[in-house]
């Protein structure tokens, strides 16, 4: 090779490698775009954890309704919207009774229980005396806003007391009658439905029915509710008469024999036990019904551990 040859090979080689170092310099200088596992490329609004951004369920719910979807997510603002606006409040009632999605439909919820005035309550009832259980359903939902004094809350769950043939509806209707402060009068028709449902053929409606009867009871005789309660063959209704014992302190000689009974039971549930023993901590004891109670508290449970005597 020349000198004049070999001069223009080397000038060649130096021009391509400086231009190879500048692309390598650039490629390290230049972050890479955060890509998702599939190899998406990720969107800027990602942020720098590369997650994909939190859109709330109220969001979802309200999204494409042009400018009502603005602040979509403060619940606060719109419930406030939805109080001083009567159109909108309007479209949320209309949007609630027929959305079939979940999510959409609870962040529905979440403002018409904010709200929850006469509106709300109205559609509430006119829900739950629907044909269509989900629609029964999203009625109570509504309800749940309002307390027990409120005579149209009351009076719609003692029919649903009264007319409702699904179970988990019956159930959740009785779980609903949180005690309240009312008149003797007003509450005799929910004591009078819950007495029929104790003897209901679903024990978790017995259960829920034996809870919500010690709570509202006013005369001073939970002993015998709970003590037949106690006598159920299933350990639901059992448990929900050992937990009204000591939600009520109610107290009498069949109440202790039958709690002595269960915690020294080794063919009854250990948990069962465990809670009759707790449950007679509360009970005058003589002396031979005291060692029966020591011994039940003695007895180790089905992990080994045993409970603490006193």
């Amino acid at each position: 090779m020349t000198p004049a040859r070999l001069g223009v090979a080397l000038l060649t080689s130096a021009l391509i490698g400086g231009l190879l170092g500048a692309a390598i310099t650039r490629s390290w200088m230049t972050p890479a775009t955060p890509r998702s596992r599939e190899g998406a490329t990720a969107s800027p609004t990602s942020g720098r954890s590369g997650k994909p951004p939190q859109h709330s369920a109220l969001a979802d719910a309200l999204a494409g309704d042009g400018p009502r979807s603005r602040g979509a997510d403060d619940l606060d603002r719109n419930i406030r919207r939805a109080g001083q606006d009567p159109g909108y409040l309007r479209d949320l009632l209309r949007r609630y009774s027929f959305e079939t999605d979940l999510d959409r439909r609870g962040a529905l919820l979440a403002i018409l229980q904010g709200v929850a005035n006469d509106e709300v309550l109205q559609l509430g009832r006119q829900l739950a005396g629907n044909p269509d259980p989900d629609m029964r359903r999203s009625g109570l939902a509504l309800l749940k806003a309002f307390p027990l004094d409120v005579a149209e809350v009351r009076d719609t769950l003692a029919q649903q007391l009264r007319d409702e043939r699904d179970p988990a509806l019956l159930k959740e209707s009785i779980d609903m009658l949180a005690p309240a402060v009312v008149a003797s009068e007003d509450a005799a028709p929910l004591l009078e439905r819950l007495a029929a449902l104790r003897g209901h053929a679903n024990a978790e409606v017995r259960a829920s029915a034996v809870l919500q009867s010690v709570r509202w009871n006013k005369r001073g005789d939970d002993a015998a509710i709970l003590e037949a309660a106690l006598l159920d063959p299933d350990i639901a209704v059992r448990r929900a008469a050992i937990a009204g014992i000591e939600a009520s302190g109610a107290r009498s000689d069949r109440l202790k024999i039958a709690l002595l009974d269960i915690a020294g039971d080794a063919r009854t549930e250990s948990d069962l036990r465990r809670s009759a023993a707790f449950a007679l901590q509360n009970f005058a004891l003589d002396r031979d019904e005291y060692a029966l109670y020591r011994d039940a508290l003695a007895r180790a449970d089905d992990r080994g551990q045993a409970l603490p005597l006193h």
